[in-house]
Parts: C-alpha cells; structure tokens; sequence
C-alpha cells in the first residue's frame, strides 16, 4: 500500500471546495492534485489536507472540518527518493510528467463538454500540444482517453447546517453521484470522523450497514 499526505493551504482549499458538477470537473480536480504529489513544500496556513492511498483501494480523499469527498485514483505510484515519486498508467505505462499535466489541464479548461465531439477533442489536444511543445499528442489522446472513460466513484460527506431539513436533507449525510439525475443522499444520525469515511471505502476492512427505518 502507497499512502501519500498532503497539508493544503487557503488557496487550494478555495479549489478543492468548488462544486463538483461534471466529469470535468471531477478530472480537472484529480490533474490539479497530482502537481501537489511531489511538493512537499510546507503550509503555513493548514486548512485541509489531500490523502491518496493506492492498493486495493485505490482513492484520493479530500478533507476539511465539515466536508470530505473522494473519488477513485487511477495512477501508479513509484517512490523513485523520499517524498519523490513517478506517477504513471498502468495500461499504457506512460509516465505522467507535469508538462503533460498542464497541457491536459489546459484541454479540460476549454469550454463547453469534451464528450460532445471527438473532432472538438482532437482540436483541444492539437491547440494545446503546439501551446506546450509537446510532440507525442498520442500519449495525450491515451491519457486523456483513460481519464474521460474511467469510473470516477465519487461520494461526498457534508455536515451542513445551512441546509438541514429535518430527514429530507440531514445535517450529517453522504451524497453518492454528482449528476442531478442520479445523485442520492444517504442520511447519517450523527457525525463522521475521517477515519470513518475512508474506512466505508476501504474494501480491506470490514463493512458499515445501512440499517432500515423499522
């Protein structure tokens, strides 16, 4: 097992608390954590903290006081030195280097869906490639494919007071899904500890229960 910690600051927990609406948003978000994997440049303002395991599970886990989200991981990780690592796929076993990183972050920022034309999506990949200098635009049309086509597994725990509404939308509860159409909402009686929320994902240790109303 690979466990990765990183302390964030004020102006990454701005980023990390955005909603998620969209696969975009999702890979964008994941893009962005990487280039946190190798700076282990110490925060002096502490507002959260970015948590990837890989194993069996395999997840990276975001957490603030009241909110903590998740979704799935889909890199390898190498230690190459202390605190340095290789990130790569596996499938293709290209390394994920940061000029790769920000040409894909690039592409991901382009407006409207990516998903509505592969003719759109080759043109993101060609501006941006020349952008960046980057000549092997298969390796980013492999990455980018993985990314776009892999489950994304994302649930979300929030303690929010702002919303309660007695069991309609409880102060302590899971949303499961990001879309509106197939978003759900799991009500919790009382609050969750991080260790809890990793460990209801953790497919090494034992499950929770949901238990019915009678």
């Amino acid at each position: 097992m690979k466990i990765i910690e990183r302390k964030i600051g004020e102006f990454f927990c701005k980023r990390m608390l955005k909603p998620i609406r969209s696969k975009q948003d999702v890979i964008l978000l994941l893009l962005e954590t990487l280039k946190l994997i190798n700076d282990t440049e110490k925060i002096s303002n502490e507002r959260g903290k970015i948590i990837i395991y890989v194993d069996k599970m395999s997840r990276v886990f975001y957490e603030t006081d009241d909110k903590m989200f998740s979704f799935y991981f889909p890199f390898a990780l190498d230690e190459k030195e202390p605190e340095s690592y290789r990130i790569y796929d596996t499938l293709t076993d290209l390394e994920i280097s940061n000029q790769m990183i920000s040409l894909l972050i690039s592409i991901f920022k382009k407006d409207g869906k990516l998903g509505e034309s592969l003719e759109y999506v080759m043109d993101y990949i060609i501006e941006s490639a020349e952008d960046y200098e980057y000549r092997n635009i298969d390796d980013i049309w492999r990455v980018l494919f993985r990314l776009w086509y892999t489950e994304d597994g994302y649930i979300r725990y929030d303690h929010d007071p702002e919303h309660e509404n007695s069991k309609l939308h409880p102060l302590y509860h899971l949303d499961v899904n990001y879309s509106s159409g197939c978003t759900y909402k799991i009500g919790l009686n009382n609050s969750f500890q991080a260790d809890d929320f990793r460990n209801i994902l953790d497919i090494t240790t034992d499950s929770f229960y949901l238990t019915s109303k009678g």
